[in-house]
């Protein structure tokens, strides 16, 4: 059977994501009746729909560039024999599709992507240069970040900063934009996504006192050792007496610091040195020093 009349409705030369598009396949007059409309694309796809009417429209949205390319349609009727037989193919129709805008990049602060809950995460999200309304979207597993969060807008970047971190932020984000064309926002393609561990807060460190009794000689050496939880991050340690920080050096002592281990010695314990001691630590976030709750204190005599 000679070929469909093939139209596209709307008529234009670039189609946006979201556009409704009807494709219409009409026979010519025949004398044998028509069974089915077959409509086809480059793409990969192709619908069959039975009818008896000598015209079908096909109504599809457009999503992405995968419904670009040709488009044909057939029908199908019944010959003199009683059997199905396909038309030949209509001439194509060529539906050209205007891509999504092109994936922002994603920066994390800390740039590592491992914090300690408590301390704040802030992602930038930045669009390439262009004159079109935006509106950015960030995701946590492909689900919108809403709750926590504190969004600032500008015409090229979002920044969203998420006050304080849970271990429940653990997970790939992602950030992604809309633009508006033709009174229509659409959506780019999503950013790389990048991976956030948010680690519980560090326990507080051990002081350990040498001699163990806690009880040293004036002028003989007075040991102390803080150890802390663990040592995922850089780490500084202080020591205190009576809750004031010991400053270094004093009266002599010498600090020695090894992974998640610092020493201070005193070579000769100073005179009415006794008193309450503690040790702290410190956990570096990307520039910002986190410290953990103090030791618990150990009492000191100096006879």
């Amino acid at each position: 059977p000679p070929p469909p009349n093939i139209t596209v409705t709307p008529e234009k030369m670039e189609y946006l994501i979201g556009d409704a598009v009807s494709i219409r396949c009409t026979a010519p007059w025949l004398k044998e009746k028509i069974q089915g409309f077959q409509f086809s694309g480059t793409s990969g796809w192709a619908v069959e729909v039975r009818t008896v009417r000598r015209s079908h429209v096909y109504r599809f949205n457009i999503t992405g560039p995968k419904d670009g390319g040709l488009h044909a349609c057939t029908y199908t009727i019944i010959n003199q024999f009683r059997q199905l037989t396909r038309s030949q193919e209509s001439k194509s129709i060529i539906i050209s599709v205007k891509d999504h805008p092109p994936r922002p990049t994603l920066a994390l602060k800390p740039s590592t992507g491992v914090t300690i809950e408590g301390q704040p995460l802030v992602f930038l999200c930045t669009a390439p240069a262009g004159e079109a309304e935006r509106r950015f979207h960030f995701y946590k597993e492909e689900v919108e970040v809403i709750s926590g969060a504190e969004l600032t807008l500008g015409a090229t970047e979002a920044q969203l900063r998420l006050v304080e971190s849970s271990q429940n932020h653990t997970g790939n984000f992602t950030c992604g934009y809309e633009e508006k064309t033709e009174g229509r926002w659409i959506p780019s393609y999503l950013s790389q996504a990048l991976e956030v561990l948010v680690k519980e807060a560090a326990w507080a460190p051990y002081l350990g006192v040498d001699p163990p009794t806690g009880v040293v000689s004036e002028d003989y050496p007075l040991r102390l050792t803080c150890v802390a939880s663990r040592d995922d991050f850089p780490l500084r340690f202080q020591f205190y007496r009576n809750g004031v920080e010991i400053p270094p050096g004093q009266a002599g002592s010498k600090t020695r610091n090894v992974g998640n281990f610092s020493e201070l010695l005193f070579p000769q314990s100073p005179r009415s040195f006794s008193g309450k001691f503690s040790c702290g630590v410190e956990e570096d976030m990307g520039g910002t020093w986190v410290p953990s709750p103090q030791s618990q204190a150990v009492d000191v005599t100096v006879k």
